[in-house]
């Protein structure tokens, strides 16, 4: 073989392997300079610091730090995204930078309205209604002023968005079903007919930095089709010229149990969500055969997801509440990390049937048990399979809050979490705690 030839194609991969790593460095400069970047972060930061001044409202105490929550979020949503990046490519989802952005500040305005509306399910659902009256009236694209916004609705193309909407919540139900319990704040909230119950908000969000291919007319990365009729979302768009962009995506939830522990909780918001997400990436992938589908699957994207907390709502309604008092001894709602209770292995739902020696019914109980015994405690306790266990642990003076756990509220808890609207929270009939009121 020649060898200007050697020479010529080792030039060659040189220059695809530039082009490759260029567009990477474009795609990371832009996005380190997309305000959506920051406004999330902030969001995600703010949430989290909210939970926080709920928590001392109610308990006094900071069970969660919004920092290390908000940092954990991050590192599991690049995990996510790169999970989200690789499917995307293999599968064809090309993006149109416009149809993003578009979708997102929907998104965003739809926030001010509700905030669990910060969902780009919701964004892109509406933005696809908009693409439909778009192509219903091209005649509005003569209009001054609305023109140009009508133009991009009109050439918009919202089915592989909707695909990457379907992508993004499979990584959601993956990461609720294996951290949905971890970022979980204990509550005390008013139940049926008036009683202060205990129960649990599940509440995390993620950022999830996607990178997506769109079309560009220049400077970009010739990217030769994977394999027959690839991309499936734009076959027109085989061969063509390629860019990479790094962009900005949050992927969340929030709900409340009062029926069953967060794990249960997270494992069965986990399902549905999966169920929903394949099936609105079949439908984006049917639209494909059959344009007009691509209505369906943005009423189902839209309307499916309302399904979901309609549905978690109706178990909480239909189910007893759980954490509230018990026969058989002193029920825990949480245990604060770092404390005693966490190393002997409380976890919440379990029951204390006896300190040092003691009989624990009420909370009264408690005191009196621990002080039989101030720098060492033996617990018996029912755990959630009903089967005893034996735990101890040493007491040091002056160790915050001494055992360290919440336990579920009883008659004299007047302190509670009223939800005036969805997105706020604040605490009613709050008066002084102490430890005898809060078990600890």
């Amino acid at each position: 073989m020649p060898s200007s030839f050697i020479f010529l194609e080792g030039e060659r991969k040189l220059s695809v392997l530039w082009n490759l790593i260029s567009n990477y460095l474009y795609a990371l400069v832009h996005f380190l300079l997309n305000p959506l970047l920051y406004a999330f972060l902030i969001l995600i930061y703010l949430h989290y610091r909210k939970q926080m001044l709920w928590e001392r409202q109610l308990f006094s105490v900071r069970i969660h730090s919004p920092l290390a929550q908000t940092l954990r979020s991050v590192g599991l949503g690049i995990v996510g995204g790169l999970f989200v990046s690789l499917v995307a490519g293999l599968l064809g989802i090309f993006i149109q930078v416009s149809d993003m952005w578009i979708a997102w500040a929907i998104a965003l305005l739809l926030a001010f309205v509700r905030f669990r509306f910060l969902c780009l399910a919701y964004g892109t659902a509406i933005f696809t209604g908009l693409h439909g009256l778009a192509k219903l009236f091209p005649i509005a694209e003569e209009v001054s002023g609305i023109a140009k916004v009508w133009g991009w609705f009109a050439h918009a193309n919202p089915a592989p968005l909707l695909a990457l909407v379907a992508l993004l919540h499979i990584v959601e139900a993956w990461f609720i079903r294996s951290h949905g319990d971890r970022h979980a704040s204990p509550l005390f909230v008013e139940g049926k007919r008036g009683r202060v119950v205990g129960a649990y908000q599940l509440h995390s969000f993620w950022l999830t930095p996607v990178i997506v291919l769109t079309p560009v007319t220049e400077g970009a990365l010739q990217v030769p089709a994977l394999f027959q009729g690839w991309p499936l979302f734009s076959p027109d768009w085989s061969m063509a010229t390629l860019g990479m962009l790094l962009l900005p995506a949050i992927t969340g939830f929030s709900a409340i149990t009062k029926t069953k522990t967060p794990q249960e909780k997270a494992s069965s918001l986990s399902k549905h969500l999966f169920l929903y997400s394949f099936i609105l990436l079949g439908i984006s992938y049917v639209a494909v055969i059959v344009p007009s589908l691509v209505y369906v699957a943005a009423l189902f994207a839209f309307f499916g997801h309302e399904w979901l907390g309609w549905l978690s709502a109706r178990q909480e309604e239909r189910l007893p509440p759980y954490y509230v008092p018990t026969g058989k001894g002193l029920k825990v709602l949480a245990v604060l990390p770092g404390t005693p209770a966490d190393v002997m292995g409380i976890r919440s739902g379990e029951v204390i049937v006896k300190v040092n020696g003691y009989p624990i019914s009420v909370k009264g109980d408690l005191y009196p048990a621990l002080q039989a015994n101030p720098a060492f405690c033996k617990m018996e306790v029912l755990t959630l399979d009903h089967e005893i266990k034996f735990t101890q642990s040493a007491i040091y003076a002056g160790q915050h809050h001494q055992l360290g756990i919440i336990v579920v509220p009883d008659e004299r808890t007047t302190h509670f979490v009223s939800m005036q609207e969805i997105g706020f929270l604040g605490v009613r009939k709050h008066k002084p705690k102490d430890e005898h009121e809060l078990g600890m």
